[in-house]
């Protein structure tokens, strides 16, 4: 990723923190005033009330949720972005009317979020319905491929749910759902310690001209305001590549001037032994951007610190884990996050 890129990441991220999402909270509300209730259609609701209790799945489409993850939003809520996926086999792919070349399958999509109360489902949070439309190329479709897709753009108060998701054709004659624990963090409650955001790793990322006018289901990808960002999933890289980390970091004071000062040591690790080192580095943004090569040169010197040497060390196949140090300056809180990941061949 170019530092141009990184640039539009940081600064839209933070438009998006300070602006965006309040004005998403507030234009929701008066949403609700003039139009039609949002609903789950009696069938897919059906499916859901039997199985919500034993969280009895079904699965005549199979549906794999991936993970939650989540980002901090204003007032003390919490932007999630649920992940899952679906295999092109399984959607039943066929040619568009007006263009062939083009495979196209409809579905639709509904989620409802309870709010969990002693590890049960209690009162249902909120509804959706969503059509979904995938597309891809004819001359280029492969079966086997399996695709990751994203629900985002709202945001929610902190607390544990339960959210049921499910999708269905659109005559409803298949119907999956599937039940998934989902945990968004008080960050108010954030004291005497920092954490982070999920973190993971951008594999591109795109400037929209406008943010969603309405929950849009992504493919690949997720949407942060009037940002498309694409995470990797499987956290598995070549050894030629890089990591473009993204996260915030919670539990950050400001200084008597407004400013964040952090400083961020990242340690690469392989069985519990440290390979390398980078930083510590000054940050003074709690939204961190942060790429980093997966490969690097050992240098050596002679006795007057020229350089005699230049070797390009490449990390082996494997697992690896990095491993993130938090200092607050301000406050002196401290913390430590772990990214795991995969080298291949």
């Amino acid at each position: 990723m170019n530092y141009r890129k990184i640039v539009i990441l940081s600064f839209s991220a933070v438009l998006c923190l300070y602006q965006y999402l309040p004005a998403r909270q507030s234009n929701q509300a008066d949403a609700k005033k003039t139009a039609a209730p949002v609903y789950i259609a009696p069938q897919v609701a059906a499916v859901i009330d039997a199985g919500v209790r034993q969280r009895q799945t079904r699965n005549d489409i199979p549906l794999n949720y991936v993970r939650t993850l989540f980002l901090p939003a204003q007032q003390n809520q919490v932007y999630p972005v649920f992940l899952f996926k679906l295999k092109n086999a399984d959607l039943n792919f066929a040619p568009a009317v007006e263009n062939l070349e083009i495979l196209r399958a409809k579905f639709f999509v509904f989620m409802r979020l309870y709010r969990l109360e002693n590890g049960a489902p209690g009162a249902i949070v909120r509804e959706r319905y969503i059509p979904f439309s995938a597309e891809e190329n004819q001359a280029t479709f492969k079966p086997e491929t399996e695709n990751y897709y994203s629900i985002a753009s709202e945001i929610y108060p902190a607390g544990n749910y339960l959210l049921a998701l499910a999708i269905s054709t659109p005559d409803f004659a298949k119907i999956s759902v599937s039940y998934n624990d989902v945990v968004l963090p008080d960050i108010a409650l954030q004291q005497n310690k920092l954490e982070t955001t999920p973190v993971f790793s951008v594999t591109a990322l795109q400037q929209m001209p406008a943010a969603d006018a309405r929950i849009t289901i992504h493919k690949n990808s997720f949407v942060y305001n009037t940002l498309l960002l694409a995470p990797s999933i499987t956290n598995k890289f070549k050894a030629n590549e890089s990591l473009d980390l993204f996260y915030f970091v919670l539990g950050a004071k400001t200084d008597s001037n407004g400013t964040f000062d952090l400083q961020i040591t990242y340690k690469f690790k392989k069985d519990g032994k440290e390979l390398r080192k980078l930083g510590p580095a000054q940050v003074k943004n709690i939204i961190v951007s942060q790429p980093i090569s997966l490969s690097y040169f050992e240098i050596t010197k002679d006795a007057k610190g020229g350089e005699t040497e230049r070797k390009e060390i490449k990390l082996e196949p494997g697992d690896y884990s990095l491993e993130i140090e938090m200092v607050d300056n301000v406050s002196k809180a401290a913390g430590k996050q772990e990214f795991k990941f995969t080298i291949v061949i």
